[in-house]
């Protein structure tokens, strides 16, 4: 009877565990990658009471006799299976699915976890916040990943510098139109660059020349650059006195010696000034600034005493008395009409300013003239600017002294016919058509002429600047393109907005397909030199290969398109994370770089494992050795900017709830009823 007492009491013990079971998974209801546990019992020893007997010849075999002594905790499993997915938008939250789990570490120390709440720290590690950990992964370097080595911390600092880099390739991908409409050749149209023209050409094919700028070296110490202007033969030692060298549009004045006199439109920003439209800034402009004509210049200053008056609310007119105290017109008192503005307060001592427009300037003698072709000239005499539009052409002095060198800069290739450099071609085809042609091409009557596509390459240079450059695609033949450059030639030059130029040649062979479609062969070279206006070399030398061998030829339309390599110089300003576990940047030059990759380590075991607290876990004996890969290996799944919810099934949790109570509440009647035995068998004596 007394088994009966130990059975029970084992099994309220087995129930009690249960029950601690079940409430840990439902506090854990809410917690981030929690994976819930389940119980399991098992009967203990029996004790034998008669054993099992074999049949005989005459008797049939016994069953053994047996009474169990109780229950026991089998197991207490852990159950891996998948929680839900829940978006938080957070990007560097982490929701992974399937057998797998991230790898943390501090120290020496590796864990494993489900909670993906990951967050960068000061310092750019990548950690799980709630403990500090790091997490661990590859680190990319320059963009490029290797997931062979030995996984470590996640570090990407806030504000990460791209360096830039030259362009070294460029590859063109999509379809070249099969199907280009050819034109039949009726005649050629050349226009010159001196406006006349000439029509009706059977044949055509232009004369190229170098074209570059021409720099005389005085015996001065200075450069002056010539241009077309510059109608004369020059030679070493001759003056310069006297010859006009150069003609450009004025850029700005800067005040020198007497400085200049600015006179100023009122603009949208006053109504009148003095009862007039314009405000002479007479008093010289000795601040250093540059001004142009059609920039503004602020007048400042501070209203009078008795120095606002307004009339009737029906026109709104207002008159300031202003004292300015700008560089140009300290202490002078004019008076300012102002528009009818919605809303305004003036008072007495008030601060003012408003900007107006520069009308016109009288540069003084000695005053800096700014031009657009990058020069400075110091003005011998007064001269009036009244256009933005306005040119100086700037003549020889006996201060640039003679010659002392000419120095040559090629500024690419100019085109002539007949002895007259071309400005364009046309082409007149038989059916009417007039379409534009290449100044560098080959025509003749009766040919065909097919129309060219024009791409552009963005090749960046050694400093991370970007070029760009125009690569024409011309069908010659059946099943054959050419890749030339503007103007169908071989030789270019690209004069960018600061004045500097960029030389580019293309050395390329026929691009040619096969009647299937197919790339067959065909690929070029650009070689790219740099220089300032004065020739001076701005940036390394480069040479770009050119790729075609992505290129398809069908029908229907042309969707080529070229890419290079090479970036300009950039700053980090997001991350984001894929479903692989990739962290890529995107920086502010445009370019998005792999920059790490996170680790996932899966076990053959993961019920397996040792829980530490803190949603972490470690391996022990049963749970196997950690399989680290990255996720798309393992075959498991990571969804950015979420988390994992909890796996603890609340319908479940209260059913085994009700369940585990009754078994406890049964157990402990066996115990009550075997008491009650107990007393019945000792009051036998009485």
């Amino acid at each position: 009877m007394m088994r009966s007492l130990f059975s029970g009491v084992s099994g309220l013990k087995s129930h009690q565990t249960r029950m601690d079971v079940i409430g840990n998974n439902i506090a854990n209801v809410n917690t981030t990658g929690f994976k819930s546990s389940r119980t399991t019992f098992a009967d203990t020893l029996s004790q034998t009471l008669t054993g099992a007997s074999a049949p005989q010849d005459n008797l049939g075999g016994t069953n053994p006799k047996q009474i169990g002594l109780g229950t026991g905790v089998a197991s207490i499993d852990l159950l891996f299976t998948d929680g839900s997915v829940q978006s938080t938008g957070k990007n560097t939250d982490l929701c992974l699915s399937g057998n797998g789990l991230f790898v943390v570490k501090q120290g020496n120390q590796t864990y494993y976890t489900r909670d993906g709440a990951f967050e960068f720290d000061s310092e750019g590690n990548y950690v799980l916040p709630s403990s500090g950990l790091y997490v661990q992964g590859w680190m990319a370097k320059d963009g490029v990943l290797s997931t062979a080595g030995a996984v470590g911390n996640i570090q990407i600092a806030a504000g990460k510098s791209m360096e830039a880099k030259q362009t070294a390739s460029a590859s063109y991908t999509n379809n070249l139109k099969a199907d280009t409409a050819g034109y039949e050749i009726s005649s050629i149209s050349v226009n010159y660059a001196d406006g006349t023209s000439k029509t009706g050409l059977s044949n055509f094919e232009a004369t190229p020349s170098a074209k570059g700028s021409i720099t005389l070296h005085t015996d001065k110490g200075t450069a002056i650059p010539l241009d077309e202007t510059a109608a004369y033969s020059f030679t070493t030692g001759d003056a310069l006195a006297g010859k006009t060298l150069w003609t450009s549009k004025i850029d700005s004045v800067q005040a020198e010696g007497d400085g200049a006199t600015l006179t100023l439109g009122t603009g949208d920003a006053v109504f009148s000034i003095d009862g007039k439209q314009e405000l002479k800034c007479k008093d010289p402009l000795k601040d250093g600034n540059a001004y142009s004509v059609g920039g503004t210049y602020t007048i400042t200053g501070t209203i009078d005493a008795k120095g606002v008056t307004t009339n009737s609310p029906a026109t709104g007119q207002t008159t300031l008395k202003v004292t300015l105290n700008d560089a140009a017109n300290n202490n002078t008192k004019i008076t300012i009409t102002v528009p009818q503005p919605e809303n305004f307060n003036y008072k007495d001592g008030d601060a003012v300013s408003f900007s107006l427009p520069i009308t016109s300037i009288k540069a003084a003698v000695n005053a800096k003239l700014n031009t657009a072709n990058g020069q400075q000239v110091s003005l011998d005499k007064e001269l009036d600017i009244t256009s933005a539009d306005q040119t100086y052409e700037y003549k020889g002095t006996a201060a640039d002294g003679s010659v002392a060198s000419i120095e040559r800069v090629g500024q690419g290739t100019a085109y002539s016919y007949n002895g007259k450099e071309i400005s364009s071609v046309s082409i007149v085809t038989t059916d009417g058509k007039i379409l534009d042609g290449l100044s560098g091409a080959k025509y003749q009557k009766g040919s065909m002429f097919y129309p060219s596509l024009t791409t552009s390459l963005s090749i960046y240079d050694t400093e991370g600047k970007s070029h760009s450059v125009p690569v024409l695609l011309t069908k010659t033949n059946a099943n054959t393109w050419a890749a030339s450059l503007a103007n169908g030639t071989n030789s270019t030059t690209i004069t960018e907005s600061n004045g500097d130029v960029v030389t580019v040649s293309l050395d390329s062979s026929e691009i040619k397909f096969d009647t299937s479609g197919r790339y067959v062969s065909g690929n070029g070279t650009l070689k790219l030199k740099y220089a300032d206006h004065d020739g001076k070399q701005t940036a390394t030398d480069q040479s770009v290969t050119v790729n075609f061998a992505a290129l398809t030829q069908y029908s229907g339309s042309s969707t080529v398109k070229g890419d290079t390599d090479g970036n300009a110089a950039g700053t980090l300003s997001s991350v984001s994370v894929d479903s692989s576990g990739t962290i890529t940047g995107t920086y502010t030059n445009g370019i998005k770089q792999t920059e790490a990759q996170i680790a996932v380590a899966q076990f053959t075991n993961a019920s397996g494992l040792t829980k530490t607290g803190n949603s972490l876990y470690q391996e022990s004996n049963n749970s196997g050795t950690a399989n680290v890969k990255t996720a798309s290996d393992l075959g498991v799944t990571i969804t950015p900017s979420a988390l994992e919810m909890s796996n603890v099934d609340i319908a479940n949790e209260f059913s085994d709830m009700i369940i585990t109570q009754r078994g406890f509440q049964s157990n402990s009647k066996i115990i009550t009823v075997g008491d009650e035995m107990l007393e019945t068998l000792i009051n036998m004596k009485r």
